[in-house]
């Protein structure tokens, strides 16, 4: 039965082949640098300017709503039920959630239902 010494040069080789991390690193590095001077290259003028992004926020503050209470009504969020049934041994309970529109006055002036449902579900004892 013939015995294998593995020497210190053998270390690392397999099938013949040494295995080059520092390659598929280098290679990597390189496509990824090449990926940012791509988008560099081709993005539109002064699309990466700090100027354009301080403009943008000055935008947005000036755009903010002001605090006039005759602005326009508070929304709120109220579930409300909607449906009871019974499901075989359990008493089932339907919520719906509807945004409310209050004037400054604390009335109602839109209610408007969404699509969120909840159900509770109950034993009956």
């Amino acid at each position: 039965m013939p015995v294998h010494i593995l020497c210190g040069g053998d270390r690392g080789k397999m099938n013949g082949k040494t295995p080059s991390n520092l390659k598929q690193a280098f290679t990597v590095f390189f496509f990824v640098v090449n990926v940012f001077l791509l988008v560099a290259v081709l993005s539109p003028k002064d699309h990466f300017s700090l100027s354009r992004v301080v403009e943008s926020l000055d935008q947005q503050v000036t755009a903010a709503p002001s605090l006039d209470p005759l602005s326009s009504p508070e929304m709120q969020l109220e579930w409300r039920i909607v449906d009871r049934y019974r499901q075989g041994e359990w008493e089932v309970e339907k919520y719906q959630e509807f945004e409310v529109y209050l004037d400054s006055e604390n009335q109602i002036v839109k209610e408007v239902p969404t699509s969120h449902f909840n159900y509770l579900k109950y034993w009956r004892y």
